[in-house]
């Protein structure tokens, strides 16, 4: 998945001054990827036969009648922008009537982008300084004095969706989810309680804890759940029973021997047989923690496991925002993803139609532009029909509404990953359909393959530099 950062500059260049831009950051080692296809084709309508700086000189006189001309005719800029790809991101300079705007383009196997879109804004401000000095730039035309303002963070963002989710939640909460979603204990915990058998199993023993059922069949319902691995994670934590041994009424539940010691030494007696603590039957039993007991209330392993999806596929945590679960057992996570909002609502349970009311009045409130709902249970198909309903009432009105319905955390990851690739495009084509026309094509599609390829490329050079395998050698002698 792509992901966008900008910053502006309110800076509004003339052709002429745009070109001489383009020159002094060429100088500097960004070479302009549009503006350099165009040079080539310049260079090679001189001829064969002229030697470099000829060429060189034609086809900036080429490049200024052209610039010149389609203003003059189509009153349309001939320099709208410019693309710079580097080794793992894109960089791009858009101008305006309001000004500049410096953005990267990256994906989440970028190495810090932002200090590189911080590195792209210093170098464009130092070239915009030699064009304020006078300075002349390679084609030997000088600038001309001029005010440069400061950059300003985060042009072209919209992130109104996740700042209107955020004012209506308790802002107690939205402090205590901050601090506690990324914990490491809290993944875990969640993560184990993806599997229906445990959960299953965590609510069994709350029911025959109640019923006062014996330790030995606590342990008998467990089966294949992992006890060892619920203990680790928290979900579970070990007690000790004391019981009478004539009527098998429990006594006590105490946390550890030593507590049992203290009962012991205290010479206590049963209620029902008046023998001491210490003649009663003593076993080792489990009980859920609270944390196992409030993950299972509310829904809120399903919540953080979303969230636990949603950072893996390279949102930023700042980008994040969750609400509390409400009466219904339903959790809301609303998502900023390049300027689209993203409301998630997550539930222990089936979709049902009664959800799908609820979800709408939630859409209006935050004017969320996508929604995701993901279920553990079925998602049934009047729950599904009132949604689509929904969606076509909103789209009648204007308001369109990306809908993803993902039933079974196994299929989370690829339906969410496909919302944001969606999200990413309509954005990226927003932000640089004004370099379309100069590129020839869209630069958007050029981005999204530009970055498939250095994928694929480094894909490639990770298995050439891999150290051939056993399997491998057959085939090296072979060919």
């Amino acid at each position: 998945m792509l992901f966008i950062q900008s910053n502006s500059l309110a800076l509004s260049l003339a052709e002429g001054e745009r070109l001489r831009l383009l020159d002094a950051l060429a100088a500097r080692g960004l070479n302009p990827l549009i503006r350099s296809a165009r040079r080539r084709l310049f260079g090679s309508l001189v001829g064969q036969g002229a030697d470099a700086a000829s060429a060189a000189r034609a086809a900036a006189e080429l490049e200024r009648e052209c610039a010149s001309q389609r203003e003059s005719e189509t009153k349309v800029s001939y320099t709208p922008g410019e693309l710079f790809c580097t080794d793992d991101c894109v960089l791009s300079l858009l101008f305006g009537a309001g000004g500049l705007s410096a953005g990267v383009i990256y994906s989440a196997e970028t190495r810090e982008p932002l200090p590189k879109l911080e590195r792209f804004c210093r170098e464009v401000r130092a070239a915009l300084a030699e064009l304020e000095e006078g300075a002349p730039g390679p084609s030997g035309e000088a600038g001309r004095p001029r005010g440069v303002t400061e950059w300003q963070a985060g042009a072209g963002r919209s992130a109104g969706g996740l700042a209107r989710f955020m004012a209506i939640q308790p802002a107690d909460f939205v402090r205590a989810a901050a601090a506690l979603r990324g914990g490491r204990e809290l993944a875990r915990a969640s993560a184990l309680m993806g599997e229906p058998s445990v959960r299953a199993f965590l609510r069994r023993v709350q029911e025959m804890r109640r019923e006062g059922y014996t330790p030995r069949r606590l342990f008998q319902e467990a089966g294949g759940v992992p006890l060892e691995l619920m203990l680790e994670a928290g979900l579970l934590e070990r007690e000790v029973r004391v019981s009478c041994r004539k009527s098998g009424h429990a006594l006590f539940d105490l946390p550890s021997p030593d507590a049992l010691a203290a009962i012991t030494l205290s010479r206590a007696k049963c209620s029902q047989c008046a023998s001491p603590a210490s003649d009663e039957v003593i076993e080792e039993t489990i009980n859920p923690t609270r944390l196992a007991v409030s993950l299972l209330e509310d829904g809120r392993w399903l919540s953080n496991r979303v969230y636990q999806l949603v950072r893996s596929l390279g949102v930023p945590d700042s980008e994040i925002a969750t609400g509390p679960a409400s009466a219904h057992g339903e959790s809301h996570l609303a998502v900023d993803v390049c300027g689209n909002s993203f409301l998630f609502v997550t539930r222990d349970g089936d979709l049902t139609p009664a959800l799908c009311r609820r979800l709408g009045e939630v859409v209006e409130e935050t004017e969320a532009t996508h929604l995701v709902v993901v279920v553990t249970g079925r998602v049934e198909d009047e729950g599904q029909l009132r949604l689509y309903e929904f969606a076509w009432r909103r789209a009648r009105a204007g308001r369109d509404l990306d809908l993803t319905l993902v039933e079974g955390l196994d299929a989370a990851r690829p339906l969410v990953g496909r919302a944001f690739e969606r999200a990413v495009t309509r954005q990226l084509t927003r932000s640089l359909f004004a370099l379309d026309a100069a590129l020839g094509f869209s630069a958007g599609s050029f981005v999204l393959g530009w970055f498939k390829l250095a994928k694929a490329a480094a894909a490639q050079r990770a298995d050439d530099a891999r150290p051939p395998s056993s399997e491998d050698l057959p085939r090296q002698i072979a060919s």
